[in-house]
């Protein structure tokens, strides 16, 4: 239950301090350029990726729960109360689809910075053929023994994974599988249309 208080703290901790660092990398702009203009396109570069996200967001959400949407604003515009980094105009509806199409950026947002995490990570866990050395030789050598052991029925406490992995391990290893997945699946679909586009 804790777990859900530090979260939910975390989240509006982030919400007034993504607001304060906003104004503060737009008046660094300012201070540096001396031009609101150029303040806001400098603003707006630093935070493309992340504007384009947001907005998208909103925008398939809206498409997804059937609400029409209006404008599309990708821009920084300087108000009286802060820094609106972009907007997409969305028809009054009913507080359920708001809400959803509201929180839409929060759920991709942490859906893409998790899959790029297990993406970049799974991917450079074995960079190099010297991280590797020693491992079919040592791999071959266990399953010869494992392999003789069960031919020859001798059932030692070492090989009951009962014994030897607590429930934790078992259910991090089975996690483990579904996070392993995604890299798989993301480098799989990379080398098919590479290979497809002959690049």
């Amino acid at each position: 239950m804790l777990y859900l208080i530090f979260f939910f703290l975390e989240l509006i901790l982030l919400y007034f301090l993504a607001k304060r660092l906003t104004a503060l990398i737009y008046r660094f702009f300012l201070r540096l350029t001396k031009n609101k203009n150029i303040a806001s396109y400098l603003l707006a570069i630093v935070f493309l990726p992340g504007t384009f996200v947001h907005e998208a967001s909103h925008i398939l959400a809206a498409l997804f729960l059937l609400v029409p949407f209006g404008e599309v604003e990708f821009l920084p515009q300087v108000q009286e109360d802060g820094i609106k980094l972009g907007s997409v105009g969305i028809a009054k509806v009913d507080p359920v689809r708001r809400f959803l199409i509201g929180v839409a950026p929060f759920i991709v947002g942490y859906m893409l910075i998790t899959g790029y995490l297990i993406f970049a990570i799974g991917n450079t866990m074995f960079t190099s053929k010297k991280d590797l050395e020693g491992a079919l030789e040592l791999f071959i050598l266990v399953a010869i023994i494992f392999g003789l052991g069960y031919l020859l029925e001798i059932r030692l406490p070492i090989l009951d994974e009962r014994i030897v992995l607590s429930k934790e391990l078992i259910m991090a290893f089975k996690t483990s599988d579904l996070f392993l997945i995604i890299p798989l699946t993301i480098d799989s679909l990379i080398v098919i249309i590479f290979k497809f586009l002959k690049l």
